[in-house]
């Protein structure tokens, strides 16, 4: 484990006061959650655990916090409010207008995220992985999930949703060639195991496994990317064909990748390695990891990381509460899901197509690519735009990417990304993007390879020149060390 035992102890005993804290409140609680795959996780996490208890609450799921929410949050008169990943960027206006219009109020923040303002306030409860020096490997679910199991050891059960949760915030990750979620993640894991609620195998990183035929997931694959085959259907159908791999069953049906025998299984494998070495990718070999199948789950439900995809689409079409009744195995919506997930695939096709014709707004510098889309692409696909095209071959994958989109109030939405093999330049995203919104105002944060900020709109020059900056430091940085070995 990357984690100091200590530290993660110390986290745990935090964990364990908030949930005292809730247990032994009476009266409503207010859950505010993120509108997201871990948000939506989290407050699934929480719900349940509260049910449990008999505690009464009602639940909000909201894109961002900020201080015009944290206002209208506090027209409600609670006794505990509860923020679930969220809350840890705007502790200030929590105590500005929540703590100081109700001082008797107590206040749960269970998140991930980077910690901005002073949490020290005998009212507030902050569970944050930051304060203990743990600042990877962990997500919002986690940190509720383990808020939750300190309240009940029934609650084990929901350590699946932890998970998930992990893998909707992209943090399955590569380590040293290890494709997989580690540090905390894995003590997490472990529950879900021990309590048959998840199964871990070692296979090929390919999305869609029990749901596409699988010439579309070779199609729709960015991640591994396959030079020559990822984004053409003819190519993928006669990639297979080559290899010997009939794309029909029997009974005219497509065949999916669950559907392959092992010794396919391995031809395909071989298959896509041999492709990226005549292509020249980064570590062709990389195309193995953990695949982590949800046991109580099936059909398009079963692989966490579809799971965690279902759910973000649920997340940002609106309908929250329809993850969240799929994440409490409430399966009746499904119908109403697949619509809502059939739009939100949309709304990503439709804003690949437009920057696929509008390159002009591709701006590339010898340290990093911005795609500024303006208000072309719905700032709610903008992080899942950003994912597909840094490894599609659309771009230069040695470089980070930065995707800048116009959002509410007057704000530029901002997502990064990086390739594990920028990161082990030294190029972190997470440290950038904070060190970047510290000197031109906003606030961000995420992770080594996935980051995302808001910011002032017409600050995105300034970022961009900001970023530059920090990029070729970092590099020369990195250039010095190597240089004095």
């Amino acid at each position: 484990m990357s984690q100091n035992i200590e530290n993660i102890q110390q986290l745990i005993i935090r964990a364990k006061e908030a949930g005292d804290t809730i247990k032994s409140f009476q009266g409503r609680i207010r859950v505010i959650s993120h509108y997201d795959c871990d948000g939506i996780c989290s407050a699934a996490v929480m719900l349940r655990a509260l049910a449990r208890e008999g505690k009464d609450f009602h639940l909000t799921l909201i894109k961002q916090l900020n201080e015009n929410i944290i206002q209208y949050i506090a027209q409600n008169r609670s006794g505990l409010f509860a923020f679930l990943d969220l809350g840890s960027g705007q502790l200030e206006s929590i105590k500005k207008h929540i703590l100081e219009k109700y001082p008797d109020a107590l206040i749960i923040i269970s998140d991930h995220h980077q910690i901005q303002g002073d949490d020290k306030h005998k009212n507030i409860i902050h569970v944050n992985p930051n304060l203990f020096g743990i600042d990877e490997n962990v997500s919002g679910a986690g940190i509720t999930y383990l808020v939750s199991r300190s309240m009940n050891q029934d609650n084990i059960d929901l350590s699946e949703l932890g998970i998930v949760g992990a893998v909707g915030d992209s943090q399955t990750g590569s380590i040293k060639g290890e494709w997989g979620l580690q540090g905390l993640n894995k003590e997490i894991l472990k529950d879900a195991k021990n309590n048959n609620k998840i199964s871990v195998n070692k296979g090929l990183r390919l999305w869609g496994r029990y749901t596409r035929p699988v010439h579309k997931t070779l199609q729709y694959s960015v991640d591994p990317y396959i030079p020559g085959i990822s984004n053409s259907e003819s190519a993928s159908v006669h990639f297979l064909q080559e290899l010997g791999i009939e794309i029909k069953r029997p009974d005219g049906g497509w065949r999916s990748l669950a559907d392959l025998t092992e010794e396919e299984q391995q031809k395909l494998a071989t298959g896509i390695i041999k492709e990226r070495i005549r292509c020249n990718e980064e570590h062709p070999e990389r195309i193995f990891g953990d695949v982590y199948d949800l046991v109580d789950k099936k059909d398009e439900l079963r692989d966490a990381g579809e799971f965690a995809t279902i759910l973000n689409a649920c997340g940002k079409t609106g309908v929250g509460h329809l993850g969240i009744s799929l994440c409490l195995n409430d399966f009746g919506c499904m119908g109403e899901v697949k619509k809502h997930l059939e739009a939100y695939r949309r709304e990503i096709g439709k804003s690949l197509s437009w920057l696929e014709k509008n390159r002009g707004v591709i701006k590339t510098t010898d340290s990093a690519t911005y795609i500024l889309a303006g208000s072309h692409i719905p700032e709610e696909v903008i992080s899942n735009v950003a994912s597909i095209i840094s490894r599609s071959g659309m771009l230069d994958c040695s470089k980070p990417v930065f995707a800048f989109v116009n959002a509410e109030d007057g704000v530029t939405k901002i997502s990064a990304r990086a390739e594990n093999s920028i990161v082990e330049k030294g190029l972190d995203m997470k440290e950038m993007v904070a060190s970047a919104v510290g000197e031109t105002g906003g606030e961000g944060g995420g992770h080594s390879g996935a980051a995302g900020a808001s910011i002032p709109r017409g600050a995105e020059e300034n970022f961009i020149n900001t970023m530059e900056r920090l990029i070729k430091t970092a590099l020369s940085g990195q250039a010095s060390s190597q240089a004095a070995r």
